[in-house]
């Protein structure tokens, strides 16, 4: 079951994140000067961005105590985004799924109400303080690592299939950069612009609502 975004508030003996061991998790990639976004919240930099086997986790290169992890299963979809309408600096765009109920009530700062937040031993973070995040950009700071990154994201996403198993029609949430820049999913290939709107609407799941809608 997808967990969403957790609080990352330890770190192991050379700066990184704790490995979760009895998954054999290991670190695939390491992007320094990462900003990070969550939700409409300011950009929170500089970080340090791990891509592991299993998640991404980023570090406050600032505050030992704060960092941020969400697990792929977690991650619905995630895309390149040079729009600058959507966002001013281009970013991995990327939706999160929180796993919890929709009539579920959070107090202002987004915690359960009056619920306690477990402490996640495995990955020496507290669960649940962000589930109401759905939204996450990471934004790093040379540009020009956005395709390798992207790649590496794409990659070890691919490492991590639902248990559950995918419907008919779903699973097509990574895009690489040809098919996000490409006018098939909303993209202007001359102006590396991507309309994420148009690009939502193009899953064909929008498609088969649309049809039920104007057949009734």
């Amino acid at each position: 079951m997808a967990r969403g975004l957790v609080s990352v508030n330890e770190r192991s003996e050379d700066g990184g994140p704790f490995l979760e061991t009895v998954n054999e998790e290991r670190v695939a990639h390491v992007q320094p000067s990462v900003g990070i976004v969550l939700g409409e919240s300011p950009a929170e930099q500089p970080g340090t961005l791990y891509v592991t086997t299993r998640r991404l986790v980023w570090l406050s290169d600032e505050d030992v105590h704060k960092g941020y992890a969400v697990d792929f299963l977690s991650l619905t979809m995630h895309a390149i985004s040079r729009d600058e309408d959507a966002y001013p600096q281009p970013c991995i765009y990327s939706q999160i799924d929180g796993g919890e109920d929709e009539d579920e009530e959070y107090d202002e700062d987004g915690t359960d109400d009056g619920a306690e937040e477990p402490l996640d031993s495995e990955n020496h973070g507290s669960v649940g303080d962000f589930s109401y995040v759905t939204e996450m950009r990471l934004v790093p700071r040379d540009a020009s690592s956005l395709d390798h990154l992207f790649q590496v994201l794409c990659d070890c996403a691919a490492l991590n299939p639902d248990p559950e198993g995918e419907q008919e029609g779903e699973g097509d949430w990574f895009f690489n950069e040809d098919e996000v820049m490409s006018n098939v999913i909303g993209g202007d290939r001359v102006n590396n612009h991507v309309d994420l709107a148009e690009l939502l609407m193009q899953d064909p799941r929008f498609e088969d609502a649309d049809e039920e809608e104007s057949g009734t």
